[in-house]
């Protein structure tokens, strides 16, 4: 009897263990969830990234605030309200909705004390390079950046923050920047 019930238990553990695997399968629709490393998060935006340079701005600043507001793409895995994944909407730098296709999805906003969950809606855009386009039109045009310093990375986050980030301007411009440093990526700029 001894052997019979320890060869039960062990397939009921055996069911449950595969029961939980096809479960997390199917939150990650049926696909390995293979999680990129942070080098691989930045080589995979850091073309699209790179045409900002265009319009003045540094990609350097763009790639490490995309890889802060994802997570490095961790969070592209999340979904909107109505359970569809996020990575469709190429939003990858946390961009507010302002005009055209939107998807809305829970975020935190805020800082310290008064740090609280909503549902905000965010932009959507058909393609990455989409995403980083108006990311520097945005940034050139839109008058609450109109007193942006240009004149090295560090300036420029730190000129930005305080209207980019919903949270502390400090702290995320210091996130930003340790993003840089730590990934090197004003290799970008050149």
């Amino acid at each position: 009897m001894f052997r019979w019930r320890k060869k039960l238990e062990e397939e009921f553990f055996v069911k449950w263990v595969l029961t939980g695997v096809f479960l997390l399968g199917m939150l990650f629709n049926g696909q390995l969830c293979q999680a990129m490393s942070p080098e691989q998060y930045i080589a995979s935006i850091a073309p699209y990234a790179r045409q900002v340079k265009e319009h003045g701005l540094f990609p350097s600043v763009a790639i490490a605030q995309s890889c802060r507001e994802t997570g490095f793409g961790k969070h592209l895995d999340a979904q909107d309200v109505y359970g569809k994944p996020i990575r469709q909407y190429n939003n990858v730098l946390g961009k507010k909705w302002r005009s055209g296709r939107y998807f809305e999805k829970a975020t935190w906003e805020g800082s310290g004390a008064g740090r609280h969950r909503i549902v905000a809606k965010f932009q959507a855009y058909p393609s990455l390079k989409d995403c980083f386009e108006d990311y520097a039109k945005n940034i050139n045009r839109n008058p609450a950046y109109r007193y942006k310093d240009t004149s090295n990375v560090y300036t420029f986050i730190h000129s930005i923050a305080p209207r980019y980030a919903t949270d502390n301007p400090w702290a995320y411009a210091s996130g930003v920047i340790r993003i840089i440093e730590k990934y090197n990526l004003t290799r970008f700029d050149r």
